[in-house]
């Protein structure tokens, strides 16, 4: 049987309709029209954020290699020449050049009394390579008042299979520098170089058989200068223009590499007393939003670049403490 509606009394309410508070499609569009921009300006923060992240952890990553590898680099060179059993050969009350002539510096077999002018009266040959891009040199590991163990040769530089040409810049961009102890290869010591060089200061006192003892001026400066050709003899210049630095000017014909000027005359590697080292690493991936423009040098390269790689140039000096030793 149907059931009969009931009239409306007077001052009776009718229920509320659940509906009628709800959102206009207009309100919609504007509330996701703003959450749309709040998202996009939320999501463009972060990804900027990251990316300098990214970019500063790279950062921090070269600047940890360079650390790592002066901090090993600049202890080995400045033990160049030591011999752990250093004494008194010829019973005169000192330690002297003269020392040496009765040991076999050289490694020739034979002592150095009996190979006068190798070694120059004595004068300890420590250095067996002085390259603008590598060096090698020895000292007593063995711990045998000798340095003719293969374990006594230490040396740095990019591999040839990490630069062919051997011109110290890595041929794909960027490498780990080396480090070679006694008959071995170079094996990585840090990773992401893109260039290695190396300055030698000496004291000769233009050839002089017992030199002051303090390394050679042109007057005011230090003269910084490689082995061009691996003859044993410093004969290239570093500050070419001799104002005291080694820099883009030094370049003088231009063709991005220091090898204009001569230094004559040339000296034994032997007198070496000090290197400077320089050490140009990179990140291991580009950078979004940088764009590196600038020159470096190190040491005879002058390099210039127009990518997004973040780069680093360290540069030291190390004095060889146990060369020239009196």
């Amino acid at each position: 049987m149907e059931r009969k509606r009931q009239p409306k009394r007077a001052g009776e309410k009718q229920p509320a309709c659940i509906f009628s508070g709800g959102f206009t499609l207009i309100e919609l569009m504007i509330a996701m029209a703003i959450a749309g921009l709040v998202l996009t300006v939320v999501y463009a923060t972060f990804g900027s954020q990251l990316r300098t992240h990214v970019g500063q952890q790279m950062t921090v990553e070269i600047q940890q290699s360079i650390r790592a590898a002066f901090t090993l680099m600049q202890h080995d060179i400045r033990m160049a020449g030591y011999d752990a059993t250093w004494r008194d050969e010829n019973n005169d009350g000192s330690h002297d050049f003269r020392d040496s002539d009765l040991i076999d510096n050289d490694c020739d077999g034979r002592a150095d009394a009996a190979d006068p002018g190798r070694d120059e009266a004595g004068d300890l040959a420590r250095f067996t390579a002085a390259g603008a891009h590598y060096l090698q040199f020895r000292l007593d590991r063995a711990r045998n008042s000798d340095f003719c163990d293969s374990e006594d040769r230490i040396g740095f530089g990019f591999s040839t299979t990490r630069d062919r040409n051997r011109d110290g810049v890595a041929d794909a961009g960027a490498a780990p520098l080396g480090r070679s102890v006694g008959a071995g290869g170079l094996q990585p010591l840090a990773e992401n170089f893109q260039a290695v060089a190396f300055g030698y200061a000496f004291d000769d006192d233009h050839g002089a058989a017992l030199p002051d003892g303090e390394i050679d001026t042109n007057g005011r400066n230090i003269i910084w200068a490689y082995d061009s050709n691996a003859d044993g003899l410093l004969d290239t210049l570093l500050d070419s223009n001799a104002d005291g630095l080694v820099d883009s000017a030094d370049d003088l014909d231009g063709n991005g590499r220091i090898d204009d000027a001569a230094l004559t005359p040339a000296v034994p590697i032997s007198r070496i007393r000090a290197v400077q080292i320089w050490l140009l690493a990179r990140t291991r991936s580009p950078v979004r939003d940088h764009l590196d423009t600038d020159t470096y040098v190190a040491g005879d390269k002058v390099l210039s670049f127009a990518d997004h790689y973040k780069r680093e140039l360290l540069t030291t000096v190390v004095n060889c403490r146990n060369l020239g030793l009196r």
